[in-house]
């Protein structure tokens, strides 16, 4: 051990350096262990971020989807209508005997950031008598055209065709959820069919 010792003090008096070679070596060595550490640290935060943006988004298809269940259970309508559908606005109705109508909608305005699904609940006059908001911090992608497969909707239906409210049928839901991240989009889309 102390001939160990004795080695390294005549290392550090001695005053000749390193080669030009032994240089160029512990610099290229060096090059390649940080370009490695760099490109783990790089590509654990982008695998992070985009795990926490799907969570996030899941989060929020989540919540909406549990909010619309809910309300449908809640009310147990005697009909559903198909009601207001356009590009930034599609609604169905819950009619109930005798009681107010609840209006469920996919809400959308190019005008406002904030994206939304709108409960309303309107008399038999056509007055708003109450209204509950899911507000979300995604982008809800809504259809530019006519294309159902496109974007968000909810769609009703009917096992009788004949009739603009169904007593029976299937209510169609599909998310598109937008988080946009280093200037790119980061989707999800979420499917729900459930019968009535």
């Amino acid at each position: 051990m102390r001939a160990f010792v004795n080695r390294l003090r005549e290392r550090a008096r001695d005053e000749r350096g390193l080669t030009l070679i032994e240089l160029i070596a512990s610099l290229t060595l060096l090059s390649v262990v940080l370009g490695i550490l760099y490109s783990s640290i790089t590509f654990g935060m982008s695998a992070y971020n985009k795990i926490r943006i799907e969570n996030s988004l899941r989060d929020e298809g989540d919540l909406i989807m549990s909010s619309i269940i809910s309300k449908l259970y809640t009310y147990g309508p005697d009909n559903i209508a198909q009601a207001k559908t356009d590009a930034y606005r599609q609604t169905i109705k819950l009619n109930l005997t005798g009681f107010n109508s609840e209006e469920i909608r996919f809400d959308y305005s190019d005008d406002s950031a904030k994206n939304a699904l709108i409960f309303k609940e309107i008399n038999k006059d056509g007055v708003v008598t109450g209204s509950e908001e899911v507000t979300m911090d995604s982008e809800l992608v809504v259809n530019a055209d006519a294309n159902w497969k496109e974007g968000s909707y909810i769609r009703l239906v009917c096992s009788d065709t004949s009739k603009t409210a169904c007593s029976s049928g299937l209510i169609e839901i599909q998310l598109k959820l937008r988080q946009v991240y280093a200037d790119e989009n980061h989707d999800l889309v979420l499917e729900s069919k459930f019968g009535f």
